[in-house]
């Protein structure tokens, strides 16, 4: 998706979002701080207006690998959906890599304007189907990409976010070890 239409949904829910008269005001998480925790009962979705997140999940040797980054106006969907969705524990941690402001959307007010709002409940359904597009997108990188075309993929479509993170979140995040990211960019 083109760098202008990515702005225009984000400027576009921005304004959507300030005429629903939501019952939180947007709170700043400090560097750190969680969104949500493994195993806590998810019941709220956010809204990143400005800073980075990211989303951990364990894997069954126990080793915690990042998933997703939160970043406007890319990603600014935080939430751990299969929790939010179906009820469920959360199988992630999502927490602030850096300073960050959101507002908190309940389960139940989220239904609510879903059901009352038809602007709010197509809004969503694009956010999903984009959100799904790049999941699709990402899925095919693991598969047919190698670690060093992964990471120029990377690389090229989010500079901004690749010069905020740190290699190990980014080597995580690429499904690669630290050690072998450090080699491949040394040779760049």
């Amino acid at each position: 998706m083109d760098k202008q239409k990515i702005i225009s949904r984000f400027e576009h829910t921005l304004e959507l979002i300030d005429t629903l008269n939501l019952r939180n005001e947007p709170v700043i998480l400090r560097r750190g701080e969680l969104f949500i925790d493994y195993g806590e009962k998810n019941k709220k979705i956010g809204i990143l207006l400005d800073g980075l997140m990211y989303a951990t999940y364990l894997s069954d040797s126990g080793t915690e690998w990042v998933s997703r980054f939160f970043f406007p106006p890319n990603n600014f969907i935080v939430s751990n959906h299969r929790g939010f969705v179906l009820g469920k524990d959360s199988t992630e941690a999502i927490r602030a890599y850096e300073d960050s402001k959101l507002i908190y959307i309940e389960k139940e007010e989220f239904k609510t304007l879903l059901d009352d709002n038809h602007k709010f409940e197509r809004t969503v359904r694009i956010l999903a189907e984009e959100s799904y597009i790049q999941a699709i997108d990402r899925i095919h990188s693991f598969q047919s990409l190698n670690a060093e075309q992964r990471i120029r993929k990377f690389f090229v479509e989010y500079p901004d976010l690749a010069a905020k993170l740190q290699r190990q979140h980014i080597a995580s995040y690429l499904g690669i070890h630290r050690n072998i990211l450090t080699r491949i960019l040394y040779q760049l």
